[in-house]
């Protein structure tokens, strides 16, 4: 087995090698037309030797062929451009030093062209081809001017000449591969530093995320830019769609304007209309940076009735949480006794359709428990970086190895590519799981084969991704399209009515909006709309 080839000893990288050998392909090109022009036009004498012209005519033509041949070879999807590099930079050398060997001098800017053909060497290839091709141009031009005296400047002057191309073109050799190394150096401190940054801004927006002071960044036309959890309760839990502050809260744009007008004098309270909060705004300016006009920090007023209504809240959760244990023990004892019943020999037909009618119940009652349980038990969202190019392909493994008891047609579609989002990964699998299995269970209607489809779509543009879960169930009707994320509310009788309204509070609990389309007799397509987030950088881009 053939071991990989090493190329570190190369100065840059594979992609900048391919930029550079793709420009130099072009000006190779250029090059031999112009010289065969220039040569064939009698632009350019040869030397008076017999040998002269027939060299010349062989050299342009041939470099006019491998021209073509290396620019052909670039296009090729298997090209190996450290290679191609090597080889093309030969070429170049060999047939400028036939060139100069049959003008017999350094006339036309042949001197020119080896010179720079060794330092665009020194910039792609390791150090010691490089100067073995500077070698070999230095000879070629002293032995052109050894090939045939120019009885115009004589022998002496033209082989020192010769000799100072020679050297520049060792120089130039030399320095050039240093500044390359430097180009790779600087550039991989800039993937270090961007890396860097874009950890930092990930962090700095997790911050900012979990603040209890609202935290608004608006830009010049007043589009919200981007606004964290607690500001996003306090104008109301506005649709992630809306983003223009002036829809939100008029009040709240005129206190800005004013701020914008006299940003010294002191803010006065401001009642938000969506929530009736009262907050005391703070407004600071970001002149550095043109995609944003102002940060509003939002303070509420309201703190204290704010925490009595949280401990409420709490309070009723844990209430709950407690009566869902309560039933749960004698419910246990029920499904166990109708258990037992139901093996005893003596049970008739009858009797054992009760039984059946006394399980089915326990068990809608124990999945109403175990939502009522996860609503007493569900914490704040600890949002991460969820990679969902991974993350979904493994649940719908998951999910589809679950439902191996049922008759089911499950299918995913990714979007190509990362797609990255701040979510709370175990609410992301509760949310989705709950979406799944209501999908299932209203396409099981009719004693049908549910057909269900997990997809995720990606739109760079706008900085969202979809996720969108779809079956070929009953659908639903317009006039339950807006209950449907209500708690309690369900249109099966085994139902508890809790799955979606849990999702939804899932979702929004991670800043995620999640719709509903459907038309009667043609399934439903629930759809997770989440904000892109920037995430660990790829490779940065080249630096010439």
């Amino acid at each position: 087995m053939n071991k990989p080839e090493d190329y570190s000893s190369y100065p840059l990288s594979a992609s900048l090698t391919r930029r550079i050998v793709n420009y130099l392909n072009i000006y190779r090109m250029v090059i031999a037309m112009l010289l065969g022009i220039a040569h064939f036009g009698d632009l350019m004498s040869s030397s008076e030797s017999a040998a002269g012209p027939t060299l010349a005519n062989a050299a342009l033509i041939s470099y006019l062929l491998f021209a073509s041949y290396h620019l052909f070879s670039a296009r090729r999807k298997d090209t190996n451009f450290y290679r191609l590099a090597t080889y093309s930079l030969m070429t170049d050398i060999v047939f400028l030093s036939l060139l100069a060997l049959s003008l017999g001098s350094l006339e036309g800017g042949v001197g020119i062209l080896l010179v720079f053909t060794s330092a665009i060497a020194a910039v792609l290839l390791p150090l010691r081809i490089a100067l073995f091709l500077a070698s070999l141009a230095s000879l070629s031009m002293i032995g052109a001017a050894f090939w045939i005296p120019d009885p115009q400047i004589g022998t002496t002057e033209a082989v020192l000449r010769a000799g100072l191309y020679g050297i520049t073109a060792m120089v130039s050799a030399v320095m050039t591969h240093q500044l390359a190394y430097w180009a790779r150096d600087y550039r991989l401190i800039a993937e270090k530093h961007r890396a860097t940054v874009s950890e930092l801004e990930q962090v700095n927006e997790l911050i900012i995320r979990r603040m209890r002071t609202g935290v608004i960044a608006v830009d010049h036309d007043d589009q919200i830019r981007v606004m964290n959890e607690s500001a996003w309760f306090l104008m109301g839990s506005p649709p992630v769609r809306q983003r223009t502050l002036k829809s939100l809260s008029p009040r709240l744009v005129k206190a800005l304007t004013n701020w914008k007008k006299e940003p010294f004098t002191d803010q006065k309270p401001v009642l938000l209309e969506p929530s009736q909060a009262q907050i005391l705004p703070n407004f600071v300016a970001l002149p550095g940076d043109p995609e944003f006009g102002a940060l509003i920090f939002l303070t509420d007023n309201n703190v204290v009735a704010r925490r009595a209504v949280e401990l409420s809240v709490n309070s009723l959760a844990k209430l709950s949480g407690s009566i869902a244990h309560e039933i749960r023990n004698p419910l246990a004892a029920l499904n166990h006794a109708s258990q037992l019943l139901e093996e005893s020999p003596q049970i008739r037909l009858a009797e054992m359709r009760l039984i059946n009618i006394i399980q089915n119940h326990a068990k809608r009652m124990n999945g109403i428990v175990e939502n009522i349980l996860q609503l007493s038990r569900r914490e704040q969202s600890r949002p991460e970086v969820v990679p969902l190019h991974a993350f979904l392909p493994e649940f719908a493994s998951e999910f589809r190895a679950s439902q191996v008891s049922r008759e089911l047609v499950f299918e995913s579609a990714m979007a190509e590519g990362e797609t990255l989002i701040l979510f709370d990964k175990s609410q992301l699998s509760q949310c989705l799981w709950k979406l799944l299995d209501n999908a299932v269970d209203h396409a099981s209607k009719d004693n049908s084969i549910p057909q269900i489809r997990l997809a995720l779509t990606r739109d760079e543009a706008s900085g969202y991704c979809v996720i969108t879960v779809a079956d070929n169930g009953p659908g639903i009707n317009k006039t339950q399209l807006s209950k449907i994320f209500e708690p309690f509310f369900t249109t099966r009788k085994e139902g508890s009515g809790l799955g979606l309204y849990i999702a939804k509070q899932l979702c929004e609990a991670n800043q995620a909006e999640i719709t509903v389309d459907s038309e009667p007799g043609q399934g439903a397509f629930f759809h997770i709309r989440l904000a892109l987030a920037r995430g660990n950088p790829q490779q940065a881009p080249d630096i010439i």
